[in-house]
């Protein structure tokens, strides 16, 4: 687990935002980890040690994943830190399907939707 968390440190250190997502109980189900860039969203879902997922999406009327990785939290984080800056010659940039553990919100899918005075 030393390792998972230690690349968690990485992402604070990189300027995500967290929010925990908690059970009926108050136990922690999910940690969600997000760094907003003027054009681009990144995420990473961590389920457990060994279950999350990370994606970097256009921040657009109709976002478009484009990369996404799942498998232990440590891989996960450790490929997204190492992808190139939005808009840099190297960042990915074509859409991909969406994963489908990765919920979108539809205000952020369709800006048309969202309440009068959000950006």
């Amino acid at each position: 687990m030393s390792d998972a968390l230690d690349r968690v440190r990485e992402l604070r250190r990189a300027g995500f935002g967290f929010l925990a997502h908690r059970d009926e109980h108050g136990e922690i189900v999910t940690l969600e980890a997000t760094r907003i860039y003027a054009d681009h969203i990144e995420t990473v879902l961590i389920h457990d040690e060994h279950d999350a997922l990370a994606a970097r999406c256009r921040d657009e009327d109709d976002p478009a994943v484009v990369w996404h990785r799942t498998g232990s939290t440590a891989d996960v984080i450790a490929d997204l830190l190492d992808l190139p800056a939005p808009g840099t010659r190297s960042a990915p940039s074509l859409a991909r399907a969406m994963p489908t553990d990765l919920w979108v919100p539809a205000a952020a899918r369709r800006r048309s939707a969202a309440p009068r005075g959000w950006p």
